[in-house]
Parts: C-alpha cells; structure tokens; sequence
C-alpha cells in the first residue's frame, strides 16, 4: 500500500512541478497581453486551455504511455479544427498558445532527462541526435536570423521532434507501436472523408481561415482551395494521409488484404489533394518497401530498379486513365492540377525545378555562411519575426541554412545512421515494427522536421525512438546469447583438454 501511495505521490509531485514549471512563462504572458489588450480575455482564454490540456497529456503519459500518445496525437491532429472552432468566441490568434503543448511536453520531459542524467548515448543515433540539439540550441541565438524570437520560433518547430524522440527510446515499446499504428490508419481514414467533404466546399470559418492564414498559395482557381482536413495546413495533411496509406500497404504485403479497403480510401483522398508530391513518395514508397523484401541485400538493388519502372508505367497509365475521368467542376479542377504537373514534370505546370533549385540554394547557403544564419531560418517564425526567409523544402537543406555545413553534414549522418540501423534490423528479424517505421521515413521523405507539421513530425521521431530502442534491446539479447553459447563450449572442452594433458 505505501509502495503504491509512494508511486501516486511521486506521480502527483511529477505533474505538479511541472504544471508550476509551465503555467509561471504563461501566467507571465498572460498578464501582459492582458494589459496590452484592454478587456480583451481572448489570449488568457487559450493560455488556460493550453496548460489544462498540457497537465491532462503529462498525467496521462507518466500513468500510461499509450494512453499519453494516443491523446498527444489525437490533439495535434485535431489542433486546425480546435483553432478554427475558437475563431468565433475568442478571435483569431497568429501566435497561439495551444499549439505550444507538444514543444512543452517534450521539452520538459527531455530536461527531466537530463537532471536525472538519463539522456541515451548508447546507440549510434542517439550519440549522433545530441550533438544536434545541443548546436540547435545554440543558434537560437544566432543574430543573422534577425532577433531571439525568430530564434524561439525555430526551436519549437525544429527542437520539438527530437525531444519526441527522446520520449519513445524512454517510453516506447512494440506493443505501443502496434497501437500507434492502427491509429494513425484511423486518423488517416477520418482525415480522408473531411478532406473529400471540402472538395465539395469549404464552410464559412474554413474560408475564414484560409484568409488570415494566408491559405491562399494554395488556391487552384478563385473560388477552388485544396483541403487540409482537421489539421493546420494542406502539407500536413498530404503526409498524414500517406502515412496512413504506407502502413496499409505494408499490412497488405503482410497478406493482411482487408487494409486494401482503408489504402483505397487514402489514394483517392490523395489524389484529389492534388498535391504531386504526395503522390510521387506514396509511389517511391511502395516500390521501397517492395524492394527490401527480399532477403538478402545483393537483392535489394536489383528489386528497386524492377519496382522503379513497373511505377513509372502504373503512374502513366494512371494518368492516361485519369484523363478519362467524368467528374464535376470542383473535381475536375483537382484532376487537371494532378494530371498536368504528373504528366509534365518539368514543365511550365509543374513546381518540380523550383523544388530542386530551392534545395540546391538552401545546401550551397550552409557552406557561404558556415555558421548558420539560424534556427528560425526556413520556419513560419522567419516570416513572422524576422526577414522571411525562404525554406528550403527538404530538412537536410534547411539544416545547411539554418546550422551551416556542419549542422547539415551532422543531420544528413543522422538520417543515414536511422535508416541503416532500421534496414540491418529488418534484415536480422523480419520484424515488421521496423518495415512499418521505414515505410513512414520514405513516405516523408524529406521533411521529418516540417516546422508547423505538429503531428506528422510528433509521432515519426516517436517512432524512431521506439524503434532505436528496441534495436538496442535485440543487439544486447545477440550479445548475451553469443556469450553463453561461448561459455558453454568453453565449458564442453575443458574436459577433453584436460584428459588430452593427462595422457601426454
């Protein structure tokens, strides 16, 4: 009984340094909005949602782990549709508090790791993800980025995936995975049908937002917007989307046929996103995943070429078959998007150069300024706080920008390490935790530090996490084994060997 009473306590004191820890920044924040907003309780309103929901995602992650993901997730993916609803009792507000939860959370939680000296440095990755949070930090600072607050404004977007990353080597396991994975199939199901319902219109608060969230890049004609679901922005939710769908096509080469209903759901969602890009890493990750089936790694390269040109034709012909297609006007308009950047990618319709010089300019910009211009640079805080820099569409380029050549160079020896030590550990063991987490690097391709993609980024470096750790534990349980086969033997000879001296 006090050993359970002792746990409660310890949880309790936990959560409620924690809460102190938090609400003192934002009770700070709120009294002075307040007194630069008159009456105006609209700011205090969301501070107060905010610690509330932060204090509900602690409690729930030191009682449960899977309980605490689960209700993480499901609030970063609603967090669009949450902001939206708020819009008409307290306004619309640019800096919004409650979307600082997921930075809060994982950012105490590593400090914790800290303290207690927890922080792992036992795996290639994690010994490779320190050195990189510790320069992020650093250029927080870095005055070229054009103030602290662009500085601040990087470091929630790009610190707050690794500390999720922390979270799942400390706290993950399979069986969370396993669960981790069904919902995200889920979400992405749910997020297809709100997608597809706003193919047909947006309602008044979604054109509301589209407006003072300058939504309006993403405009296909005048009165035609591509969906974004529930969630803050389209991007994100082009990736949840394909995030769902590579794990139905890993359950299905699983010969698990029922997730052919949920992938069908998901491509369809997908296409009328009209989002290219979204389409090309759903195809790039079948053929990836497809191609690493085969047992032995001489084979690998040879299944990808096969894989590579059967996609080729499977995207042509679809294209074709598209182009076939009797739809409405709204539909139509999504279809010709999809139809004339896929069918024409380096034409006058599509954005594929443009994407590849932007990467090209962001790499060259790490070696000219070696020093970084900041942790800010590429995220939605340059544009708010500072110069307004442009991304560079892909992390690693970002990374060049924002850290110099050395923050890139480390960050690209990070996505290198990940994926050997993810493709080592499918080779040994066939287990499909790690086939399932490859299919989710290769689906994101590219951007596995999105700044503004709070969920997408949230549960893959979880998961990376996760599987890091159970990497750990399988090449430990290797070694142990390894080391009582060699006693044993030892133990089978000394008898032989001392029977051969006696005759001697």
């Amino acid at each position: 009984m006090k050993t359970k009473l002792a746990r409660w306590g310890g949880l309790g004191c936990q959560v409620g340094i924690a809460n102190l820890a938090l609400m003192s920044p934002i009770l700070m924040g709120s009294f002075s909005e307040l007194a630069r907003a008159g009456d105006s309780m609209s700011l205090p309103i969301h501070y107060c949602i905010a610690a509330l929901v932060f204090v509900i995602i602690w409690a729930s992650l030191e009682f449960s782990a899977t309980i605490g993901v689960v209700v993480m997730l499901s609030y970063l993916v609603l967090l669009g549709l949450i902001r939206r609803e708020l819009i008409p009792s307290t306004g619309y507000i640019s800096n919004d508090p409650i979307t600082l939860v997921s930075f809060f959370v994982g950012g105490m939680f590593f400090l914790r790791m800290v303290l207690m000296r927890k922080i792992p440095r036992n795996t290639p990755v994690a010994r490779l993800i320190l050195p990189l949070v510790i320069l992020m930090i650093l250029e927080i600072f870095n005055p070229l980025q054009g103030g602290i607050a662009v500085g601040i404004g990087g470091a929630i977007f790009r610190l707050t995936p690794l500390f999720w990353y922390f979270i799942g080597f400390s706290k993950g396991n399979r069986s969370l995975s396993k669960v981790v994975f069904i919902f995200i199939v889920a979400i992405g199901v749910f997020e297809s049908f709100v997608g597809l319902r706003q193919t047909v219109g947006l309602n008044e608060i979604e054109k509301f937002w589209i407006l003072i969230s300058r939504g309006s890049s993403q405009a296909l004609t005048q009165s035609v917007y591509r969906c974004f679901g529930t969630l803050l922005s389209f991007s994100e939710y082009v990736f949840i989307l394909n995030m769902g769908a590579a794990l139905c096509w890993v359950a299905f080469l699983r010969r698990r046929y029922i997730y052919i209903i949920p992938f069908t759901i998901l491509g369809w969602a997908l296409v009328l996103s009209s989002s290219r890009g979204g389409v090309v890493s759903l195809f790039l990750m079948m053929v990836v995943v497809w191609a690493i089936q085969a047992r032995n790694y001489r084979a690998w390269i040879p299944r990808l070429v096969i894989a590579i040109v059967i996609a080729i034709w499977g995207l042509t012909l679809g294209i074709e078959k598209a182009k076939e297609v009797e739809a409405d006007d709204r539909t139509a308009v999504f279809l010709n998007h999809q139809i004339k950047g896929l069918s024409d990618p380096l034409g006058k319709e599509s954005t594929g150069g443009s994407h590849v010089s932007l990467v090209t300019n962001g790499i060259l910009r790490g070696f000219l300024t070696p020093t970084g211009i900041g942790l800010g640079v590429g995220t939605v805080a340059s544009s708010k706080f500072g110069a307004g820099q442009v991304s560079a569409e892909a992390d690693f380029a970002d990374m060049f920008m924002a850290l110099g050549f050395i923050g890139g160079i480390l960050y690209i020896l990070i996505c290198f390490r990940i994926c050997v030590t993810m493709g080592m550990y499918w080779h040994d063991t066939r287990d499909h935790l790690a086939l399932s987490i490859i299919a989710l690097m290769a689906v994101c391709q590219g951007n596995w530090l999105a700044g503004a993609h709070y969920a997408q980024t949230m549960i893959l470096w979880f998961l990376i996490g996760t599987m890091d750790r159970v990497n750990l534990q399988y090449r430990q349980s290797m070694a142990k084994e390894f080391v009582g086969q060699t006693k044993k033997l030892e133990s089978l000879e000394s008898p032989t060997l001392l029977t051969d001296n006696a005759r001697v």
